[in-house]
């Protein structure tokens, strides 16, 4: 079985919205981010993917790691994938405007989640810890 490395943003803004992105060839939402490249830190391949995907400029220490979790691929057969998630938060609300293999972005709220075809990863790791709400320290 192949394995995928990933790194995966939850970003929610101020009303708790969740982004998620769907590329041109799945019919899957799923965390924006990408595939870890060979000697690459998580953090920086999601910083690299979420500019070239989202023309978002995000720094290290806007970066929440949330954990990891493994789950089947869904637009790869005979796969697994690995998804270092973090957590980014806008406090305002942002216009995202999908480029490179994106074909769309969009809002999740906890009222329309589950009328998206969401990928696994997302599904078994990030929706729950975001239905959860914020974390309070």
């Amino acid at each position: 079985m192949n394995k995928i490395y990933l790194a995966g943003a939850m970003i929610v803004d101020a009303d708790n919205r969740l982004l998620v992105v769907r590329k041109k060839s799945s019919s899957y939402f799923m965390m924006p981010g990408g595939k870890i490249e060979k000697g690459e830190l998580s953090s920086q391949a999601l910083i690299r993917e979420l500019k070239e995907e989202l023309d978002l400029d995000i720094l290290s220490r806007d970066l929440e790691y949330m954990g990891f979790h493994e789950t089947e691929a869904v637009n790869e057969a005979d796969t697994l994938v690995r998804g270092e998630v973090f957590r980014i938060e806008f406090k305002e609300k942002l216009v995202i405007i999908p480029q490179a293999e994106l074909e769309e972005a969009t809002w999740l709220t906890v009222d329309n989640y589950k009328n998206y075809k969401l990928a696994h990863l997302i599904e078994e790791f990030t929706v729950p810890i975001w239905l959860a709400g914020p974390f309070e320290y």
